[in-house]
C-alpha cells in the first residue's frame, strides 16, 4: 500500500484539479447564455433575409445572380469545416473533424476535387497531420465570431464560385441544440437553390432553425406591394450577400455555443470525476494511517515484551 505522504500528495494535486475544471465548468456556463441569444438573433435576421428574397422573386419572373445558378459541371467541391481553436471540450472536436473528413472523402471519392477551408487551430492541425492540402486557415474565431470574420471568409467563397473554381459550397459544423446536446452538421451554402417558392442555402432553414411563417411574411401585409428602389434586381444583388454573409456567420455562431456547452459539460463530468477520486484517496489515507498506526501499536507491544522476557 501507498505511503501515507505519497497519498495526501496526491489528495493535494486532485483538489488543485478540481478547482480549475470547476472554474472553467463556471466560465463556460456564464458564456452560454449569451452564445444563445446571438443565435437567436441572428435567426431572426436570417428569417428576414430570406422573407425579402421571396418577396422580391415573387415579383420578378427570372432570377440571374450568379450565386443562383449551378454551374454546368460540378467538378470542384470547396468545404469549410468549423472546428474550435481549443481543446478541453470533450468529443466536440473530434466528431465534428471526422464529419468533415467524411464529407472530404465522400467527395473524392465521387470524382470531385475539393478545396478545403478550415476554421480553428484543432481542425488545422488535424488536417496538416494527416497531409490533406488546406486551401485556407481562419483562427482565433472560435470564442467570439465576429460578423467582419464571416462577410471576410464568405467573399473569398463567393469570388471563387463566381470565377468558377469551385462549384459547389459546403459546410461542416456543429448545430447547437443544448449545453448537453450537440450535432455535427452539414449544409450547402452555393448554389443557392429553390424550395418551394424561397431561394435558400440547402438545408439552411432545418440546420439553423430558421423560422419563417408565411402568415407573417411581408408578401401577406395588408397593402398591394412593396416598392424596391432602384429595383428588385439590384436589390437581390445586394441581399443575397448579406444572406450568404448572415448564414456563414450562424454557422460560426453555432459552433461556439456548442464548443461552450461541450466545454461546460465536459468540466462538470470532470469536476464530478475528481470528487470521486478525492473520496477514494481518502478513504485510502484513512486504511493506510489505521495500517501504519498498527504496525507501531505492535512494535511498542512487541518491545515491551521482550523487554518483561529479558
Amino acid at each position: 500500500m501507498e505511503k501515507s505522504q505519497e497519498i495526501r500528495s496526491r489528495i493535494k494535486s486532485t483538489i488543485g484539479t478540481r478547482k480549475i475544471t470547476k472554474a472553467m465548468e463556471m466560465i463556460a456556463s456564464s458564456k452560454i447564455k449569451k452564445a444563445q441569444n446571438r443565435i437567436f438573433e441572428a435567426r431572426a435576421f436570417m428569417a428576414g433575409i430570406v422573407d425579402v428574397i421571396t418577396d422580391i422573386a415573387g415579383q420578378t419572373n427570372s432570377l440571374s445572380d450568379p450565386l443562383l445558378m449551378p454551374h454546368k459541371e460540378e467538378k470542384t467541391v470547396l468545404i469549410l469545416g468549423v472546428t474550435a481553436d481549443r481543446g478541453l471540450c470533450g468529443g466536440y472536436n473530434s466528431n465534428i473533424i471526422r464529419l468533415i473528413e467524411k464529407t472530404v472523402k465522400n467527395s473524392i471519392s465521387a470524382g470531385k476535387t475539393v478545396k478545403l477551408f478550415i476554421i480553428g487551430t484543432r481542425g488545422r492541425n488535424y488536417f496538416r497531420y494527416m497531409g490533406y492540402d488546406i486551401e485556407m486557415v481562419y483562427e482565433n474565431l472560435s470564442d467570439y465570431p465576429r460578423f467582419l470574420d464571416a462577410r471576410e471568409i464568405s467573399r473569398e467563397i463567393i469570388s471563387r464560385y463566381i470565377k468558377g473554381e469551385v462549384d459547389r459550397v459546403i459546410i461542416c459544423f456543429t448545430k447547437f441544440k443544448n449545453p448537453a446536446e450537440q450535432l455535427p452538421t452539414m449544409l450547402q451554402l452555393l448554389p443557392i437553390v429553390k424550395q418551394g417558392s424561397m431561394y435558400l442555402a440547402d438545408g439552411v432553414l432545418e440546420q439553423l432553425d430558421i423560422k419563417v411563417t408565411p402568415e407573417e411574411s411581408i408578401s401577406q401585409m395588408p397593402f398591394a406591394e412593396i416598392l424596391y428602389d432602384p429595383s428588385p434586381r439590384e436589390v437581390l444583388e445586394s441581399i443575397i450577400l448579406e444572406y450568404i454573409y448572415t448564414t456563414v456567420y450562424g454557422t460560426l455562431l453555432e459552433a461556439t455555443a456548442s464548443e461552450t456547452g461541450a466545454r461546460m459539460t465536459a468540466m462538470k463530468s470532470a469536476s464530478k470525476n475528481a470528487d470521486d477520486m478525492i473520496k477514494e484517496l481518502v478513504l485510502i489515507y484513512h486504511r493506510a494511517r489505521q495500517q501504519q498506526i498498527t504496525m507501531e501499536i505492535s512494535e511498542i507491544i512487541s518491545g515491551t515484551f521482550a523487554l518483561i522476557n529479558e
